[in-house]
Formats: C-alpha cells, structure tokens, sequence
C-alpha cells in the first residue's frame, strides 16, 4: 500500500503515536475503528480471527474482545473503556489486555481523526502507558507489524468499498 505508518516513541517518554493516512473520507476512517461489525473485518492481523466478548461502542460505553486462530485457540484477551466518542474526529479509550503477570497496565488511547480533504484521512493515535518500562516493551514486543497489518486489511475495505 502507498500509505506507511509511522511509530514515534521518543526516548525517557511514558508515550508513543502512530500516524497512517488513509486515501478515505474521515466519517468513513472514523466508522470503521468505531462500529464492532467493521472492526470484527480488519482489526486481527493476517490469519487471526477476533470476536467480541462484549462490545458498548458510546461514550461511557465498554468492550473486551478475543484474538484466536482458526482452531480456537486464544493468543489474548483485550478489554476497555470507551471514555468519548465525538464523531467523526476523535475517540477515546482505555486498552488493557487480560491475563497479563502485571495486572493494571491500563494504556490510554485517543485516536484522532483530521480530514486532509474529503478523499483522505490522517490519524494520529496517541497511546499514554503507565510506565516509560511498559511503554518500551510495547515498541520492542514487535507490535508495529500487527498494526501495519490491520490498517493494510482496513485500507483493503476501504478500495473495495465494504465501508458506507
């Protein structure tokens, strides 16, 4: 795909982004992270399948969905908040996965949408770790592949036009 995403984590900071554009409109862009049907199409990386326990898409809503193989079998659990939903430019949620040997690692996320023109979509997510530790394990946990991956699977619903 043409558009790259770009992690940013600056050294000694408890924070990290990540920008991709999308050649999309934003109500489109914002839709899909927040409509569990649409999400259940692109937010697994190549291979796994995700299926929501729950899922409250609103301000003040909640969710927790499960990332397995096609055997069943459960590679993890992820469960949050959803603080504020202002469509179609931001949303606002807490990410913790389940079953983890540290409990509490809460991760705040804000996903902002800017329109760049009516035909493309800059968003810029913001993640707040508890810890500058935590948040380095994140970056070296080899995570930047599953999220290219998604947001390559998105861009794909987006070109075949699965997402109005």
């Amino acid at each position: 795909m043409a558009n790259k995403t770009t992690i940013t984590a600056a050294p000694n900071k408890q924070e990290l982004f990540i920008t991709r554009e999308f050649d999309a409109p934003r109500e489109l862009v914002f839709k899909a992270f927040t409509t569990p049907e649409i999400l259940l199409q692109f937010y697994a990386p190549y291979g796994i399948k995700m299926k929501f326990n729950y899922a409250d898409f609103r301000s003040g809503g909640s969710y927790s969905w499960t990332h397995s193989d096609g055997a069943g079998k459960i590679y993890c659990t992820f469960k949050g908040v959803i603080h504020e939903i202002l469509p179609p430019e931001r949303m606002t949620q807490t990410v913790e996965m389940e079953d983890q040997p540290k409990a509490g690692n809460v991760i705040l996320e804000i996903f902002d949408f800017e329109e760049i023109d009516n035909n493309k979509t800059k968003l810029i997510i913001q993640d707040v770790f508890r810890s500058i530790e935590d948040r380095d394990e994140m970056v070296q946990s080899g995570f930047e592949g599953g999220v290219v991956a998604i947001f390559e699977q998105l861009d794909e619903l987006l070109i075949e036009g699965k997402i109005k």
